[in-house]
């Protein structure tokens, strides 16, 4: 019963239509060479950033929070797929039932999953958070614009300095 793992299915679109980005086309990370990721574990990585470049959200210095996202998912799977083949509890011979080790993993990956998922803005509240936070705009703020506009706006006299 191996059955490949299918990533096809994108993110729930939040908020209406696409965020129009400050730039003409959102860049996505190489993954970090150090995690050697495997071709499955890749093409979810390449999976999740062109969600991310279709939902409008720019990711660029989210390389490394991605490649951990994909180790953890392709290890939960694995932890599932064990419970599945094995079983999720074990019975002692005095009759107490324990969760077994693989079940253990797989509720720990669970937790961690849930707990990184919105820091890449991967789950429907982070994306609709972050959509309400950049509105049409996206992109980086610029720190200085309203104090550089509000210069801007002052008469022109000569300098009393």
């Amino acid at each position: 019963m191996e059955q490949k793992p299918n990533f096809a299915a994108a993110l729930p679109a939040v908020g209406g239509e696409r965020i129009a980005s400050a730039s003409a086309e959102i860049v996505s990370p190489k993954p970090p060479p150090m995690f050697g990721l495997s071709a499955d574990e890749r093409g979810l990585y390449d999976h999740i950033c062109q969600t991310l470049r279709l939902a409008g959200v720019e990711h660029m210095t989210a390389g490394m929070p991605i490649a951990i996202i994909v180790r953890t998912f392709a290890d939960w799977l694995k932890a599932s797929a064990e419970c599945e083949e094995k079983g999720r509890t074990q019975t002692s011979k005095t009759g107490w039932a324990t969760p077994t080790p693989w079940a253990d993993d797989e509720k720990r990956l669970k937790m961690e999953l849930g707990q990184w998922l919105p820091k890449a803005c991967l789950t429907i509240p982070s994306l609709a958070r972050v959509r309400k936070d950049t509105g049409e705009k996206g992109g980086q703020d610029d720190l200085f614009a309203d104090l550089v506009n509000h210069a801007g706006t002052l008469p022109a006299s000569a300098s009393r300095h």
